[in-house]
Order: structure tokens, then C-alpha cells, then sequence
């Protein structure tokens, strides 16, 4: 193999029609060169936009980051670039959905063999969908068309989502396969013979998809894919339909089964139907090749995953995403979480920090006061010594417990209750007492009140002196009071 020197100053410029389809496909957030080589500076900093995407063949791929290294794997012949991805990820070792980054354009897998690339054009105009940025031949005969996104979308947890839905609903109305629907896909790798069109100046924006979403598949509350997993029946769902009865290829086949027999479980199946059922799966849909130096799956493996699944009480039910990525169909199921009541304290081997609480203020209510080291305190409550610190430092802390520790020869740790507090005497000079109505307990008339006279000095803010006179009856009202010897202060 020629090695070329590359001029790092210029921009790299693609010389066939798949370079130029992958740098369209690419380019936004795909750097043309490798950094130059060099000590690397850890800077704390990651790039948050760079994607790694991958090449090769379905049992192994390789993961590039930069244009200049995806045109060199292109033509190197020692590699194989059977399969691409469209969408790019922020691991370079782990192509899953959950790595994803950057969704970058819709691909789909039409197998009608024999179809011409006009046929496939009609039929794109039948599902109302535009025309495609790319069409590429496969093998089989048939076509994998693809459109690319006018700016890549984050792939967020919702976004992709959406964009599952979105391809799904495309897939079905396309006639494509729908076991390819899903943003972690493959697909095969253009070039100069397979790739029959392509016009990059053709790309859609997202809400494209979206809008023809809205107008050709509304939303249907009543069929929106959602299961009750408590009260609906999960194989009578047709991604569970789908499931059972499609096609399974090699290196899905363990899966699958394990899917069919969560699914099973969930819907109250009892063993021996949910048994049955997997073996006339084996025999009627599943692959029975295996490729050189691997086993074959066998009908008794697909039985064996049933009583594997029905033996655990940990496995309810299969995961919503896990059907969606086999059967590409949306595919949700609601839960309500059964909560149960805690069993009784003789039957646990471990006893909560609340309840080591509740025996220490238990015995300090009997014995008022105990003392002791804190292992014989402890000991005195068959209390582990770590939880009957942990439970008395926060008595402590919340003042439920006076903790007194006496250091020495015979130093010990004295609990007892906090003294309740006494209520404080009010002080005579804060006390300002004012008339009350007495009745007499004879006639039951109420007595006239006492009068309170207050003598203070406002400047100096203080009360000077306090007289107490008996109101005057109603026979001395009219004569003339004495005059205070003081006068008005």
C-alpha cells in the first residue's frame, strides 16, 4: 500500500462520488484531519461535538473520527467496508444506542428484489415522502435510499425517540423493512457501482419528517403502542405478533427468545403454553444455521430460556426498547410499581436505624437513667455496636437524649431524658395589671372595677409607681374627687 503525505494547510478535497457522499453526510461535525502529531496536553476540556463513526462488516467495525481517515479506510483493500453507519457516536469502542451523538439523516431498507430504481421512486411518491438525497443498490437486488438532514440533531434520549417513531411509521408506509427501523443501524456502504443517485444539494430539515408525521399518522391515544403492563395482554401487541411469527436471522435468535418468553411471563402465560409456544417458534421462524466454530442454537436453548425467565422473581418483563429495536414498531408499555409492606421485624435478619432508636428511648422510659460502656448498653439491646452509635448520636442531635460520658478507670456512658422545661414567673415589674369584672356570688351583679393608676417616666422609660383605687359608688359620683398631692406628671 502507496503512502501519500497530506498537506494539512489545504482543504480536503473528495475525488469520487462516496467520498463526496460521506463528507455531505459527515461534514458538519466531522473534522477533515487528525490532529498533528505531538505530546498530548490534557486539558480538562472534551470535544462535544466530534462523532466517531464505523465501517466494516456486522461481526466487526472500526471506528474513525475524521475524514481523511474514513477516505484512506475506503480504499484500502485489506479493510472491510461492507456496512456503514449513518449517525455518529461519542465512543469509538461502543456502537450502541446509548452512545449516540449526532443523528444525521434517515436511511431505509427496501427488500422488494427486482424492483427498478423508477418503481422505487413511485413508490416513494405513494407514501407521500420527498425525494431522496441518495439510493444505493444492495447485492440482493434491492435498495437502501437515504435523507440526509440539513443540520444533524442532537441526539438527545428524546430526540431519538422521535426519530425511531418517525423512521417507523416511514418504514411502514415505504413497505420497507421494518427490523432495520432504529437509530443504531447499518447499512451497505456506497460506491462508484451501487450508488445510482445522489444529489447532495437535496437535504431536509427534521421538522420535515415531523410535519409529514403529523399529517399522514395523527396521534391516536387509542393506538399509540402503550400497554398496560397490570391489565393488558403484552403478546396480543402486533410488535409482539410481529415477533413471534417474522423471521428470525442468526445473531438474534437468543434474544428474541429471551424477548418472547419476558413477554409471555408478563401476559400470565402459564409455563407449558409459553414452552409450546417457543418451540413451534424454533421450528417454524428461526435460523438453524451457525457459522464456522460457533454452535447452533437449538430448540432446546429456546425452551430453556421459558424456565430460566419463570424461575426468577427479579424478571418481570421484557424491556420496551429491546422489542423496538428487534421489531423496529413502536412499542411502550405503561407499569404501576406494587409496593409492599415491610415484613416484621422477627422475620428480617437486619434491623432499621429507626427502630435501634425506638428500643434505646424504650428502656430510658422504664429505667429513667441508664448507664454502662457503650458495648454493655449495646449488648443490653442485642444491638450491633456501630448501629447503637449511629442510633444514640442521633438522639443525640435531635435532643432527645442527655448522653453524659465519664472518662477514667471507671469511665462509663450515662443516658438519661432532657429535664422538661418549667415555665419562668413573670417578674412583678413586667406585670401591668388592669381591671377585672367580678360578680358578687349573692346578688350575681357585676361589681364595679378597680381603678389602676400608672405613674411613669417616658423619658427615662420607666414605671414609677402603681396605685390601686376602689371606682367610685354611684352615690359619691357627684362629689368632688381629692386632688393628687403630686400633681400630673
Amino acid at each position: 500500500m502507496s503512502l501519500a503525505i497530506i498537506n494539512h494547510e489545504e482543504a480536503l478535497v473528495p475525488r469520487s462520488q462516496a467520498e463526496r457522499f460521506f463528507t455531505e453526510l459527515y461534514g458538519g461535525h466531522m473534522k477533515q484531519f487528525p490532529k498533528r502529531s505531538g505530546p498530548r496536553k490534557r486539558t480538562g476540556k472534551h470535544d462535544v461535538d466530534r462523532q466517531w463513526v464505523f465501517v466494516g462488516n456486522k461481526e466487526r467495525m472500526k471506528s474513525v473520527a475524521t475524514l481523511a481517515t474514513l477516505y484512506a479506510v475506503l480504499v484500502d483493500s485489506t479493510v472491510d467496508t461492507t456496512y456503514y453507519t449513518p449517525n455518529g457516536y461519542y465512543r469509538r469502542d461502543q456502537r450502541l444506542t446509548e452512545t449516540l451523538r449526532w443523528l444525521n439523516a434517515f436511511v431505509f431498507d427496501l427488500d422488494q428484489y427486482g424492483e427498478t430504481p423508477q418503481e422505487v421512486f413511485d413508490r416513494i411518491d405513494r407514501a407521500g415522502l420527498p425525494c431522496p438525497t441518495a439510493v444505493v443498490r444492495t447485492p440482493s437486488g434491492g435498495f437502501h435510499i437515504a435523507y440526509f438532514f440539513t443540520q444533524p440533531v442532537r441526539a438527545t434520549e428524546r430526540a431519538v425517540r422521535l426519530y425511531s417513531a418517525i423512521m417507523g411509521h416511514m418504514a411502514m408506509d415505504l413497505g420497507a423493512d421494518l427490523a432495520a427501523v432504529g437509530a443504531n443501524r447499518i447499512f451497505r456502504t456506497p460506491n462508484e457501482q451501487n450508488l445510482i443517485h445522489f444529489d447532495p444539494v437535496i437535504r431536509y430539515d427534521f421538522d420535515v419528517f415531523k410535519n409529514w408525521r403529523e399529517v399522514n399518522h395523527p396521534y391516536d391515544p387509542d393506538n399509540a403502542g402503550y400497554v398496560n403492563i397490570q391489565t393488558g395482554d403484552l403478546m396480543s401487541h402486533s410488535a409482539l405478533q410481529y415477533l413471534l411469527t417474522a423471521y428470525c436471522p442468526e445473531g438474534k435468535r437468543e434474544q428474541t427468545a429471551l424477548t418472547l418468553a419476558l413477554a409471555m411471563k408478563a401476559s400470565d402465560w402459564p409455563q407449558a403454553r409459553a414452552e409450546v409456544a417457543l418451540q413451534d417458534w424454533f421450528i417454524a421462524c428461526c435460523d438453524k444455521g451457525a457459522k464456522a466454530g460457533k454452535k447452533p442454537f437449538t430448540q432446546r436453548e429456546a425452551v430453556y430460556k421459558v424456565g430460566y425467565v419463570y424461575r426468577k422473581s427479579n424478571l418481570h418483563a421484557p424491556k420496551a426498547e429491546q422489542i423496538r429495536e428487534l421489531t423496529g414498531l413502536p412499542f411502550y408499555y405503561q407499569t404501576r410499581n406494587h409496593w409492599e409492606s415491610a415484613k416484621p421485624r422477627s422475620e428480617r435478619d437486619r434491623v432499621h436505624l429507626h427502630e435501634w432508636r425506638a428500643d434505646i428511648l424504650a428502656l430510658l422510659e422504664v429505667e429513667k437513667e441508664i448507664s454502662g460502656t457503650q458495648q454493655e448498653l449495646a449488648k443490653r439491646l442485642n444491638c450491633p455496636l456501630t448501629s447503637f452509635k449511629a442510633a444514640l448520636g442521633q438522639l443525640k442531635a435531635a435532643g432527645s437524649v442527655i448522653v453524659e460520658v465519664r472518662k477514667g478507670r471507671c469511665g462509663m456512658t450515662v443516658l438519661r431524658f432532657p429535664e422538661p422545661p418549667q415555665e419562668s414567673e413573670p417578674e412583678e415589674d413586667n406585670v401591668l395589671p388592669f381591671p377585672e369584672l367580678t360578680s358578687d356570688e349573692k346578688t350575681g351583679q357585676i361589681r364595679q372595677p378597680t381603678t389602676v393608676i400608672i405613674h411613669a417616666d417616658f423619658e427615662e422609660r420607666k414605671i414609677q409607681r402603681i396605685e390601686h383605687r376602689a371606682a367610685a359608688s354611684a352615690v359619691d359620683q357627684g362629689a368632688p374627687s381629692e386632688p393628687d398631692p403630686e400633681g400630673p406628671d
